[in-house]
């Protein structure tokens, strides 16, 4: 059971999951940039930590 918070409390601007997948996702880009050979395994490896973040939402 979850409490709602207050509605006097700011909430952030940006959650810890999406900053957590946004960041993985430019270190993706970068990674295939630097090994284009790489770019499925990375791809993969994106959609697995893309997919454990819901799990872990839930």
């Amino acid at each position: 059971m979850r409490v709602r918070p207050d509605q006097a409390e700011p909430r952030p601007l940006i959650s810890t999951r999406a900053l957590v997948i946004i960041l993985v996702a430019v270190g993706a880009g970068a990674l295939t940039a630097a090994a284009p050979r790489f770019a499925i395994p990375i791809g993969v490896g994106v959609g697995v930590v893309t997919l454990l973040a819901q799990i872990v939402k839930d």
